[in-house]
């Protein structure tokens, strides 16, 4: 970290040079200037090397705010002064903290962790590493279901069904060849295995993929009345609380 000190007592001056080598030895001092004509002349040329000012208000020529009408300043500053008269002032420039002399090595420390606070580098995100993880945390939906067909049992691909819908107390899945097969788990179970980008619980006892709406109609009251294909027997209707909901999902 780079500074420069505006201070025109010589003393105090060092004080705050012993105060910044106690907290953080690291801390370079660039300049001590010590009148308002010093400090608008180096700040005019090397401002940019800076990352903070320390800086005495009342100077042997003027105050330290003459200084920014004079040169724009946009580094962040301390104030160390004797006066408390000028703390509403100082913090219409650039102040982070306001500090009494004499000034201590804490209440530097206050001042410049408040200073890191605000200008850490923002953090490297890893983003391919942060996917593989949000990758790992998703749900993991089922990819195919197992059915029996007959005495033997057949893989079928969530890509195939068209939807599962229940009949009296028998869940089915039907696919898009208009295969049904009865099923072990009820909707419910079955609505938490499935992708609900693709799937969707259009009523109570039917849960559809998308390429599976043929088309859908607006019906009284706010309603929606779908087309399935293959057909289903009844006609399938969404209810009023639930058509927005499936408007925004097959609007994705």
């Amino acid at each position: 970290m780079k500074i420069a000190i505006i201070e025109d007592e010589l003393v105090a001056a060092q004080n705050i040079q012993a105060a910044l080598a106690e907290y953080d030895p690291s801390i370079e001092v660039l300049a001590v200037l010590r009148s308002v004509t010093k400090a608008v002349e180096w700040l005019s040329v090397n401002r940019s090397q800076l990352d903070v000012l320390l800086m005495d208000i009342k100077l042997t020529d003027g105050t330290s705010f003459e200084i920014f009408e004079k040169v724009e300043i946009k580094q962040s500053i301390i104030f160390t002064t004797a006066y408390d008269e000028y703390a509403i002032r100082a913090f219409k420039v650039n102040s982070i903290d306001y500090l009494l002399k004499p000034v201590s090595t804490e209440q530097l420390a206050l001042a410049f962790d408040k200073w890191k606070l605000y200008h850490q580098p923002p953090p490297v995100i890893d983003y391919q590493l942060l996917a593989q993880q949000m990758q790992l945390n998703s749900p993991a939906y089922r990819s195919r279901f197992l059915v029996k067909q007959g005495n033997a049992l057949r893989a079928i691909a969530v890509q195939d069904i068209a939807y599962f819908f229940a009949e009296g107390n028998l869940v089915l899945l039907r696919t898009l060849q208009n295969k049904s097969y009865p099923m072990s788990q009820s909707l419910d179970v079955l609505e938490e295995q499935l992708d609900p980008q693709f799937f969707f619980r259009l009523s109570r006892s039917v849960i559809a993929h998308i390429q599976a709406i043929d088309s859908i109609q607006t019906y009284f009251k706010g309603r929606l009345k779908l087309k399935l294909l293959p057909p289903l027997a009844d006609d399938l209707v969404v209810s009023s609380r639930r058509a927005p909901i499936f408007k925004e999902w097959a609007n994705k």
